[in-house]
């Protein structure tokens, strides 16, 4: 064989190697934590919550009066869906719930997915969340949005400084959680708002916040799954009707 022909032919068949290899690796990379049982549960409409598709993922609707607005970014390589069951408790406290979808599960690739959910309801006030990263998206679409009346972050910080607004925020975090760098929480607790309502669950671990099982780096949890989505729901429901409830 000619040996210009067996130089390409090794030469395209490791491109190919490369190429295959890269694929394989960033489809590792970027698989998500999967929404467990509980959450898919979460997702079905009953007697106290409709649960319907959205164009931007999931909106939970109280059958009751509704309060407000609350639109939520999911943690980073976190399968939406795993946020189902403290949405619906949230929900069932008079809360119009919009549960983000957003690609490849990162929340950075679209910041701006709160807009279509807001824009469904503008006739209410509305407060932006999330967990881990999505608390830290939640957090800048806070600071570039005015008609945002309220701040929730689950086991987050800021990334932008927001110590210069009058913005209520619940900063909520987990006692057992190995997730979080707590260097750099130290170092950004100057940038929350300076009416931050600061506040920790005992027991709690990082992946407590939603139903998609063991986190890698986290810490056990010492208290059970429902026991944590009721505390997280019972403290973001205090907090929203503190916050949307002002004139």
């Amino acid at each position: 064989m000619n040996k210009y022909r067996v130089f390409w032919l090794v030469f395209f068949g490791g491109l190919l190697l490369f190429a295959g290899a890269m694929v394989w690796y960033t489809r590792q990379a970027l698989k998500p934590y999967p929404a467990d049982q509980a959450a898919q549960a979460a997702l079905q409409t009953d007697a106290q919550v409709q649960v319907r598709a959205a164009p931007y993922g999931w909106v939970f609707l109280p059958t009751g009066p509704v309060k407000g607005g609350l639109a939520f970014y999911p943690g980073g390589l976190v399968e939406p869906q795993a946020y189902a069951p403290v949405m619906r408790r949230i929900a069932q406290g008079g809360y119009r719930v919009a549960l983000l979808q957003v690609r490849f599960n990162l929340a950075v690739t679209e910041q701006g997915k709160a807009r279509q959910a807001m824009a469904e309801a503008p006739q209410l006030p509305w407060a932006v969340g999330g967990h881990s990263l999505g608390g830290v998206v939640a957090s800048n679409f806070a600071d570039s949005n005015p008609s945002v009346k309220a701040l929730v972050m689950w086991a987050a910080y800021p990334q932008n400084d927001l110590s210069g607004r009058a913005l209520p925020t619940l900063a909520l975090f987990a006692e057992k959680d190995g997730v979080i760098r707590q260097e750099q929480l130290e170092a950004s607790q100057n940038k929350f708002p300076k009416n931050t309502e600061r506040q920790t669950i005992p027991g709690l671990n990082h992946a407590g916040f939603g139903a998609y099982g063991p986190q890698r780096g986290d810490n056990p949890a010492t208290i059970p799954a429902e026991t944590g989505w009721d505390e997280v729901a019972a403290r973001t429901l205090a907090f929203l009707d503190r916050a949307l409830g002002q004139p």
